[in-house]
């Protein structure tokens, strides 16, 4: 037994030297390719494939010059450095690996450099945002059809980035002017399998990475996503990404093949006791648990804290936007990845392309919490995020609460408060809902006018808003997957087209009337879009706000109640000190005429139909 042993070892260490000396192989360089001119202009290569154990990557250009070579100690991934000279000649170069058992190469592109961005592109609160989750929207492409079930609510469905393209002028009817796609990487084909409640499952959210570099199958190719940029900006509408740098799916190759033993985080379940990532407090092993802790056990969690990982994120999140054109980028569970990372990623787009739009998710109800995060202001970590954005959960929910009947309409003031916690309170981003949460249609209580009323507020309050697609038809939809059904006249075989007025049935059209008309009355008036918010009265049923800019006068009204009520308040709470002032009804003003709002003695009053949401423009008149 003992020479059996000894045989088995003999001939391991054969093969082990043979692996060893076997010549380089390449399966995939990232990136592919970046730009002349660009602020990175030292790139950080990772090559994946075998044989690079002390391997010598040679450059082909004078301009290229190449550094910081190392491979991992299983000889299957090599980094190195590629710095590229400001006098660089863009073209197609070719990089070769060479070892003592051989040599290989790959090609590289150095494009040419990138246009600077038109500021009319950036996304600021003069934008309304609509979410799409791609695989639910609408199937414009039946040749990607894989595995289509649309009776599983877990499945594939087909929708696709040419469905988006297709409904296109939809959106720019409904009055949208950008619009957010979930997840658009490779995502593995076959489901996952568990013993919970939810197995099995396929990746349709897009959630589950195994090439941050490749394009969805199902969804379509790069060609459809670089139009679909083109096609959108023709009609005024900005496209937003969906990026995950926090985890990959489990089938990501990295995963049986680590490019470094601490690429990952061990396994952890992750407590999601989100407070410790606030909190000065927290025990460092405690908020541990949270930023190295994997959702579960199939997302397994990145380091951040390994700069090489860091590097590779960041890379890749600069190089979508220069390969696609795309406007903003939104963030997934950001809270749970450190913060010298969130800064540093923030920084690095930034500086490459100013304004651009950031959001990250954090998916809190605490606006402390919420303003810990976003840019601007030095944390007690000594950290400022350098994040232009974050979701306003804490102000959804009230808002959801509050028009549902579980909570008074001051309830909207009680976290309008706070805004002074956020370094910029007009670059939040305010939410209808979205796929995560239920849509508000089927929480308790809900009403059509309460859904009419939440999206007006949503529309009339400071921030970007944003749009969960559906909402503008008041789609039901509980936890998930429930929330995350078809758009119905999205796939072939559908009953109805809801993308069609015909196509609704007539609630679905009153609510869709009433978002329009709210979205149109945003765009036109800067108060609204980028105005102070001043407090005029707020209760049990009404919460009366002006939104004040650029000399115009907005006053937004809420009231709950099934009766009209009456709000009356000094002109001069608002900015007007003449004594004769008008206030024109304009948005939920259906039922109000239009003389008799406003004052001859330096006072303003006000009619605030039930069950609605109005908004006047004040303005003083001369005697």
């Amino acid at each position: 037994m003992l020479r059996s042993a000894l045989n088995a070892l003999a001939l391991t260490a054969v093969l082990a030297g043979a692996a060893i000396a076997a010549a380089p192989r390449v399966e995939k360089a990232e990136p592919p390719n970046w730009w002349a001119g660009h602020s990175v202009a030292t790139v950080r290569m990772l090559i994946r494939g075998s044989g690079f154990a002390a391997a010598r990557v040679i450059s082909p250009s004078a301009g290229l010059k190449v550094g910081g070579v190392r491979a991992n100690a299983a000889g299957d991934h090599l980094f190195f450095d590629i710095a590229i000279a400001k006098d660089a000649r863009p073209g197609k170069y070719e990089f070769r690996i060479e070892t003592a058992a051989g040599s290989t190469a790959f090609d590289w592109g150095l494009l040419p450099e990138l246009s600077p961005r038109d500021p009319k592109d950036e996304v600021t609160s003069d934008d309304i945002i609509y979410l799409i989750m791609t695989d639910r929207f609408a199937d414009g492409d039946e040749r990607n059809n894989k595995e289509v079930d649309r009776k599983n609510p877990r499945g594939w469905h087909g929708g696709d980035i040419r469905g988006v393209i297709s409904r296109l002028d939809y959106l720019k009817e409904l009055g949208i002017t950008a619009i957010w796609l979930t997840p658009w990487y490779d995502n593995p084909d076959e489901p996952n399998t568990c013993a919970q409640p939810w197995c099995p499952y396929t990746n349709y959210h897009g959630y589950h990475a195994i090439d941050y570099y490749g394009v969805e199958n199902h969804f379509g190719t790069m060609a459809d996503l670089r139009e679909l940029v083109s096609e959108a900006r023709k009609r005024g509408i900005k496209v937003i990404q969906d990026q995950v740098a926090n985890h990959v799916g489990v089938q990501h190759e990295w995963v049986k093949r680590p490019p470094l033993p601490n690429w990952f985080s061990p396994f952890k379940q992750n407590t999601f006791n989100d407070s410790v990532l606030f909190s000065p407090n927290a025990s460092p092993a405690e908020r541990d648990i949270l930023l190295r802790g994997w959702f579960n056990e199939f997302l397994p969690d990145l380091n951040q804290d390994e700069p090489e990982v860091s590097r590779y994120l960041i890379q890749n999140a600069l190089w979508w936007i220069g390969m696609t054109g795309i406007d903003g980028i939104r963030q997934d569970t950001i809270q749970y990845m450190p913060r010298t990372f969130i800064r540093d990623w923030s920084t690095a787009i930034l500086r490459q392309y100013p304004n651009f739009y950031l959001v990250g998710e954090v998916l809190e109800m605490d606006s402390a919490h919420l303003a810990f995060f976003q840019g601007g202001k030095t944390g007690w970590d000594g950290i400022d995020t350098k994040l232009p954005s974050v979701f306003d959960f804490n102000l959804w929910e009230a808002s959801r609460d509050v028009f549902t009947g579980k909570k008074p309409a001051s309830a909207l003031r009680d976290v309008l408060k706070y805004d002074g916690l956020y370094p910029n309170r007009y670059r939040l981003t305010t939410l209808t809902a979205n796929h995560d949460i239920d849509r508000f249609m089927s929480t308790p209580g809900a009403t059509l006018e309460g859904a009419m009323m939440h999206m007006a507020f949503a529309l009339a309050v400071r921030g970007i808003p944003q749009i969960y697609y559906g909402d503008e038809l008041a789609m039901t939809g509980g936890h998930d997957p429930e929330n995350r059904k078809d758009f119905p006249g999205g796939f072939r075989g559908d009953e109805r087209n809801a993308f069609t007025r015909e196509g609704r049935t007539a609630d679905e059209q009153r609510m869709f009337f009433d978002v329009r008309e709210w979205i149109e009355l945003r765009k036109k008036s800067p108060a609204l879009r980028q105005g102070r918010t001043v407090d005029i009265e707020y209760g049990n049923d009404v919460y009366v706000f002006a939104r004040i800019a650029a000399g115009q006068i907005y006053v937004v009204g809420v009231n709950r109640s099934a009766e009209t009520e009456q709000t009356k308040f000094d002109a001069g709470v608002i900015g007007l000190d003449t004594e004769s002032n008008r206030c024109r009804p304009e948005g939920g003003a259906s039922t109000i005429p239009i003389s008799n709002q406003g004052g001859i003695d330096g006072t303003i009053s006000l009619s605030l139909p039930g069950r609605t949401v109005i908004a006047y423009e004040c303005f003083a008149v001369e005697r």
